[in-house]
């Protein structure tokens, strides 16, 4: 397993444009991101390699801190759990099509639990921006009250 891993590196590492003395732009500003598309990498339950394809999701959504951004992209993986399960059913794969199930379900479960924390912070970011502003208001509203008086 240790030698896959590491052949996989090399090969990465001599066949890269680097490594080609690719012609890049000086000035080129790359930005991370993470891609959306579906149904993605053509790596199915059946290959032996789909244990990376799960681990590369887990990467994904552990640096994804934004919770809105997350329950989107346990949207989009469960997406690609349910193309992927079809795609088994296909082929004659019920087993590895329970398994895509299984995940289906378990990512749509934390998509919405991800979203239930995005609305519940967003609506205690919301209170606490309308109790600063009523307390401004009830502020001025003093400064009118004592000007008045002094009239």
């Amino acid at each position: 397993m240790k030698k896959i891993i590491i052949s996989i590196i090399i090969f990465g590492f001599f066949f890269s444009p680097i490594y080609f003395g690719a012609n890049l732009p000086r000035r080129s500003v790359a930005k991370a991101g993470f891609p959306d598309d579906l149904p993605g990498p053509h790596l199915m339950p059946d290959s032996p390699f789909y244990f990376l394809k799960i681990w590369y999701e887990k990467v994904v959504i552990f640096f994804t801190f934004n919770l809105a951004k997350r329950a989107e992209r346990y949207k989009t993986f469960a997406e690609k759990r349910l193309y992927e399960g079809q795609e088994m059913i296909k082929e004659g794969k019920q087993d590895l099509a329970n398994k895509e199930k299984d995940l289906y379900k378990y990512y749509l479960n934390k998509a919405q639990s991800a979203l239930e924390k995005a609305i519940q912070k967003a609506m205690e970011k919301k209170k606490e921006q309308v109790a600063q502003e009523l307390q401004k208001t009830l502020e001025d509203i003093k400064n009118k009250l004592k000007e008045s008086i002094k009239l």
